[in-house]
């Protein structure tokens, strides 16, 4: 059986995450990978069998792959998407796939051109709960949401830099962020606050918001707003997902754990039961053997649309909540 080579371009913690994944696939290889830190590269290849990089351009360059992950922190991300496309190699990245649209408006065009397979890890896309609710939704209205990723820092250092990790919003809370729109359609508007307190002051070499709060107005009509924060010492203290109300019944998504349908007397709750992550990267490789990019639920140009929100509220912060036109935003100049 001829096996799907992969590439890893990044051998931290979330690249051990996708790694799970791919070992557990008898037609998937792992045949390369490179990490700034090349004693985690190694740790890497002494498991698969991979041929270690000096850097993301050696490897794209070896003819050694047919796909690759691009597992970097935000502000990593610089060629590695463009190299890929550019030689035809299909790739999967990690959210944010970059800091800034006109970066993300040229790999989208190097992907067009291409036509090559494309996955952003939005893996909550995946979960068998968000199928039955998206199908729920269908046929209700939606009027009023609101979301949060309410919680403690990340512990790795780049996180609590705002120009290496974009702040919470960008980082981490786009996950929310793209679950309501996945779920409720496309955002026109925003406009955002941040809080900046001394609640982090204990922290050193932190300039991140604490907290913020994204008012969004959707296509449809509907309003929300989505919360930041990340300030919380005790870990079960903290709140995230979503609330979606129709004009019949409350929805309640808790992160990555269940849905719970509120509809007069009735409480229904329904668990997540898949490997959600799991599923989002073999829906990638399915899709890169099929050579069949429309099989992807979050491909790169969709996920720019969802880096487009969180860039507009980036933008509404630092005009102290200034409405931005998301269209104006997703639609940068590309170099």
């Amino acid at each position: 059986m001829s096996k799907t080579r992969v590439g890893l371009i990044g051998a931290g913690g979330i690249a051990r995450y996708h790694l799970r994944h791919l070992k557990q696939m008898d037609d998937v290889a792992v045949t390369a990978v490179t990490d700034v830190d090349a004693a985690r590269a190694e740790e890497i290849a002494s498991q698969t069998g991979a041929r270690v990089f000096p850097d993301h351009r050696a490897l794209l360059d070896s003819g050694t792959v047919d796909a690759v992950f691009v597992c970097v922190p935000p502000f990593a991300h610089t060629d590695q998407e463009l190299l890929a496309a550019e030689r035809g190699i299909h790739f999967f990245t990690e959210k944010p796939q970059a800091l800034s649209m006109e970066l993300a408006r040229r790999v989208e065009a190097a992907v067009e051109k291409a036509g090559i397979v494309t996955a952003v890890g939005f893996q909550d896309r995946y979960q068998d709960i968000f199928d039955r609710l998206k199908r729920y939704l269908e046929d209700r209205r939606v009027g009023l949401m609101w979301g949060s990723w309410v919680g403690g820092m990340p512990g790795v250092p780049w996180w609590r830099r705002k120009e290496m990790s974009g702040g919470q919003h960008i980082e981490q809370t786009i996950h929310i962020f793209d679950s309501a729109r996945y779920l409720l359609g496309e955002v026109q508007r925003v406009s955002a606050m941040a809080a900046t307190t001394e609640l982090m002051a204990d922290v050193e070499n932190y300039n991140v918001e604490d907290a913020s709060a994204v008012t969004l107005h959707f296509e449809s009509g509907a309003v929300g707003t989505i919360f930041s924060a990340c300030y919380l010492k005790v870990g079960r203290a903290g709140k995230s997902g979503l609330e979606i109300f129709t004009q019949n019944s409350r929805v309640e998504y808790r992160l990555r754990q269940s849905v719970t349908y509120y509809e007069g007397d009735q409480v229904r709750e329904e668990l997540r039961m898949n490997d959600n992550g799991f599923l989002c990267d073999r829906t990638f490789i399915e899709a890169v053997q099929a050579g069949d990019p429309t099989r992807v639920r979050s491909p790169y140009s969709d996920a720019n649309k969802t880096l487009a929100i969180v860039l507009a509220a980036d933008e509404s912060m630092r005009q102290n909540g200034k409405v931005v036109d998301v269209a104006a935003v997703a639609g940068g100049a590309v170099a």
